[in-house]
């Protein structure tokens, strides 16, 4: 696994819609756990195919799930880190691995503003990520206040679909394959 500060490219990640979603929850047998748990193998595989496509990719995770959890927290940190390994991604993670990774819930940025917090990764993170997407089934205000169209919407109750590939091929048609 490469961790590491700059990438070339940044693909941020919500979950819950994103990765995590009814059809997905649905599909599981009645006994499984009662919330969104399991990662949609379709979208582990669509973001190992931008792996294994693109040169220099990192992924940032922009979801809630991320909140109240310390940047490095040991075995904390591994666990997490299992999550989508175990899901099957094969991809790489930016360092740091989510946004507003400043272990505090109060201070400069408004937690509700998760716009803000891609700009702010963008600016003090990665100041040299040429390109980026961002997947999310809510709107933040991305269309408004991104400086260049990189939002992907997903279906909140299905997650990725076909059309939201094709929308990010799109967008990625710039980036330099490996």
């Amino acid at each position: 696994m490469t961790h590491r500060a700059n990438f070339r490219y940044l693909v941020f990640v919500d979950f819950d819609g994103v990765l995590a979603s009814s059809r997905v929850h649905f599909s599981h047998p009645k006994d499984a756990y009662p919330i969104w748990s399991t990662f949609d193998p379709v979208a582990i595989e669509f973001f190992n195919k931008i792996h294994n496509t693109y040169k220099d990719v990192g992924f940032v995770w922009t979801t809630t799930w991320r909140n109240h959890v310390p940047l490095k927290a040991g075995h904390i940190e591994h666990i997490l880190y299992s999550m989508w390994y175990n899901a099957g991604f094969r991809g790489h993670f930016a360092d740091p691995w989510k946004v507003n990774p400043y272990d505090r819930m109060d201070g400069d940025l408004n937690h509700a503003d998760r716009v803000g917090e891609v700009l702010d990764y963008l600016e003090n993170h990665n100041p040299d990520c040429e390109d980026f997407l961002v997947f999310d089934d809510s709107d933040y205000g991305w269309k408004n206040r991104l400086p260049r169209k990189r939002w992907v919407k997903t279906d909140p109750h299905d997650g990725i679909l076909f059309k939201h590939m094709r929308k990010a091929e799109d967008l990625m048609g710039g980036w330099e394959k490996k």
